[in-house]
């Protein structure tokens, strides 16, 4: 743990600083309901298309977000799984990336009656 003493020439601001960049960085995200689904947002600037993968496996959202080898990283793997359940309907399944957002539309599949009247020809 760093102290800060106020007697030293460094300043609270720049000692502020250097404990942020030390801190690990996370990416935002948001996982919200609407009336047709879920919507997540991801925050994760720094990231092209071409660097993200992004597949609905066993009733969850998966996303992995990695540079290529060789390419000056400046930001670390990573990999978010969103359990979503069985209601899904994966086949609908939207996203979009737009200045560093990453936009995931998941919509509800359409409910089965369970009770239903046959005609009968």
């Amino acid at each position: 743990m760093r102290t800060f003493s106020p007697f030293t020439t460094r300043s609270l601001f720049s000692e502020l600083n250097n404990f942020l960049e030390e801190c690990p960085k996370r990416e935002a995200h948001q996982l919200y309901t609407t009336d047709s689904g879920w919507v997540v947002r991801i925050d994760l600037p720094g990231f092209e298309k071409s660097d993200l993968a992004l597949y609905f496996e066993e009733s969850a959202l998966h996303l992995i977000a990695e540079k290529p080898e060789g390419s000056e990283q400046t930001r670390p793997a990573t990999h978010h799984k969103f359990a979503l359940g069985n209601e899904v309907n994966s086949l609908s399944i939207t996203a979009k990336l737009e200045n560093g957002v990453l936009e995931v539309t998941l919509p509800r599949k359409e409910e089965v009656a369970a009770n239903k009247n046959i005609t009968i020809q």
